[in-house]
């Protein structure tokens, strides 16, 4: 017995998928760093100033003293938890071409993330 269960076909649209968009970790990170498509940036916790989940929970706002970031996608909701209780290391735009309309997620599936400056009053820099 090689301890290996039989595939059946057409059961993996039934399980739930983790597109790897939230990275957390016991011990608070010193910076939470953002990967989209456009750019790489790590910002440090010790400038967090608060955190926003929009009630349809596929938007959350992080403003930082520096910047402002817009995750967008479903379920991010988890995203909004883990930057509020200090866990999340890396926040990632996932690949939502490979995920079907009805999958399942374990996780929380981000379609975009916009980083932007701010000025030194706190408004964003357009």
């Amino acid at each position: 017995m090689s301890g290996l269960k039989p595939k059946v076909p057409g059961s993996e649209a039934l399980m739930a998928r983790n597109p790897g968009c939230l990275d957390t970790q016991e011990v608070p990170p010193v910076c939470l760093r953002l990967h989209s498509h456009r750019q790489r940036l790590a910002l440090p916790y010790a400038l967090l100033l608060r955190a926003e989940l929009s009630d349809d929970e596929t938007n959350c706002v992080i403003v930082f003293a520096t910047h402002e970031v817009s995750v967008r996608g479903r379920h991010v909701r988890q995203i909004y938890l883990a930057v509020s209780q200090g866990q999340a290391a890396q926040i990632s735009i996932g690949e939502s071409a490979s995920f079907a309309e009805g999958d399942k997620f374990l996780g929380p599936l981000v379609t975009d993330i916009r980083i932007e400056p701010t000025d030194e009053s706190g408004r964003v820099r357009r």
